[in-house]
């Protein structure tokens, strides 16, 4: 590892306090002026980092810049087994995560970004994705699921983001089936899992598991006002990193038993559509239903105003709370 890696990494494992260029100089076997040097360019590449005579450095608890370093101090059981890379900018997460599964990534290879030019949702929809105020991430999964189990990956991720969420900012998140994260009525993540199918055996061969999550937004563009919200606009600041490592561990506990469907039961409380009026769009094709329930493969069944009931497929339509 590289000297601002483990300079930083110390400074991440005691943030917000002070530890002397002595005792970092010791502690990585270098001098104290290399130590100096490495703290004025983590400064330049925009860390605050407090250095004070005879205190030393500080990392400020209000820093917010992702990296690997700073999101390993908040991992947990298996969660700290996972490769994490973290880039500047990228087209899309998923882009980059497809690329690194087809090339047999192990399972837990996490992709993390500060900026998406070009973030995507679901049904072909972009995801908007600013520099410096979101979590745009993607993890590589390689579960034996059936491909008709393959929704119990979208529905347990978004279990393990909105606990996550509720945890690290003390707000209540609900779940739209089936990939979106609100939050006083407003979307506050997007969840979009694209996976590759063995046709042999018709199970999956890899899974890659897109989240994004509005932190630091204080606007949106005009498109978006009345229908996104951000973690900071709801609750106290939040720390990127601290979120990001509660999502991850909470993933790697509930990826343990996927197959089990355990966690729909809590998919279910965290729901606000079951037992509402909502509409199901197909196409041009808009019809007045009521949510009834969610099954064991995490598929919708709605009851239509003639008393027909529907197992719905997320890839197959939209829903629309009335």
């Amino acid at each position: 590892m590289e000297l601002k890696k483990k300079v930083l990494s110390a400074l991440e494992e005691l943030k917000g306090e002070n530890v002397s260029g002595a005792k970092l100089a010791q502690g990585l076997g270098v001098s104290r002026s290399a130590v100096w040097k490495t703290v004025k360019a983590l400064q330049n590449d925009g860390y605050q980092i407090n250095a004070v005579t005879n205190r030393g450095y500080c990392l400020n608890n209000d820093n917010d810049i992702i990296s690997k370093e700073s999101i390993l101090p908040f991992l947990k059981g298996e969660a700290k087994n996972m490769e994490i890379i973290v880039l500047k900018t990228v087209d899309s997460t998923n882009n980059y995560a497809k690329k690194l599964a087809q090339n047999g990534a192990k399972q837990g290879t996490v992709v993390i970004s500060e900026e998406q030019t070009a973030g995507k949702g679901r049904l072909g929809r972009s995801f908007y994705s600013p520099p410096a105020d979101g979590i745009y991430m993607s993890v590589i999964l390689r579960p034996e699921l059936s491909l008709d189990k393959s929704l119990l990956i979208t529905t347990s991720t978004a279990v393990a983001v909105s606990e996550a969420i509720d945890s690290v900012a003390g707000v209540e998140t609900k779940i739209k089936w089936v990939n979106d994260i609100f939050l006083n009525g407003k979307k506050l993540c997007g969840i979009l899992c694209e996976a590759s199918m063995d046709m042999e055996t018709h199970s999956l061969e890899y899974a890659v598991c897109g989240i994004g999550i509005n932190v630091s937004e204080n606007s949106f563009p005009e498109n978006l006002q009345n229908i996104a919200t951000s973690v900071c606009l709801s609750s106290k600041k939040t720390s990127r990193s601290e979120l990001i490592g509660e999502v991850l561990n909470n993933m790697s506990q509930l990826y343990s038993s996927i197959d089990s469907g355990l966690f729909l039961e809590k998919y279910k409380k965290r729901s606000f559509i079951l037992g509402e009026e909502i509409h199901v769009i197909k196409g041009d094709i808009k019809t007045k239903a009521k949510a009834v329930d969610i099954d064991e493969n995490a598929m919708l069944i709605v009851e239509y105003t003639d008393g027909k009931r529907e197992t719905l497929n997320s890839g197959e339509v939209s829903i629309r709370k009335i």
